[in-house]
């Protein structure tokens, strides 16, 4: 599998078998859910590429030989500049973390403060794009608990999904304006 792709498709290699799009897409959302559970039942209390990697692995194990794995292969989205090539991700990687353990993964601040930190983390994370697919979904679910250990919640139900592809499109060419305002409305201060 050097190319991630069912032989002369455009469907990722599947545990299933499965060489339809939509079919896969509906099995991962399926999955996907219930491995999320999984996750926020855990505790973490250092926030780190491993933890990514592993919340990545927990997410699509079931469904990807790749899970919990850097990509190998350079991607973009169509019509945008490249994410991280894979040969850089990992030192990216320690960068981005080494500043967010010295940042005390967000804790003690202020909202506003907490705001522009996550959306800056989220933009980071974006275009390091680690994984061959699930980019967004780990990086969410990864935020999230980031923020719950700072003392905030992050509710994407405030915000639509194609609200939050623009504002990461945007912030990837490095106009962060837009993600900020969309966490200023999905982060509240836990009770």
């Amino acid at each position: 599998m050097t190319d991630y792709f069912v032989d002369g498709d455009d469907v990722l290699e599947n545990r299933f078998g499965i060489i339809n799009h939509n079919d896969l897409k509906e099995i991962e959302q399926e999955i996907v859910t219930k491995k999320t559970a999984i996750v926020l039942g855990e505790a973490f209390t250092v926030f780190d590429f491993n933890l990514l990697l592993h919340i990545h692995k927990v997410l699509f194990e079931d469904i990807y030989d790749f899970a919990g794995k850097i990509r190998t292969v350079n991607i973009a989205k169509p019509g945008a500049a490249p994410f991280a090539y894979a040969k850089f991700i990992s030192n990216e990687a320690v960068r981005i973390f080494d500043e967010l353990a010295s940042k005390k993964y967000l804790s003690g601040l202020g909202r506003q403060s907490f705001v522009q930190e996550i959306s800056n983390l989220s933009a980071e994370l974006n275009a390091l794009h680690p994984f061959r697919e699930g980019n967004g979904r780990t990086i969410r679910l990864f935020l999230i608990l980031v923020a719950d250990s700072a003392g905030y919640l992050i509710d994407y139900s405030q915000v639509s999904s194609k609200d939050l592809i623009r504002a990461d499109k945007l912030a990837f060419e490095g106009d962060t304006k837009s993600l900020v305002t969309l966490y200023e409305k999905a982060v509240f201060r836990a009770l």
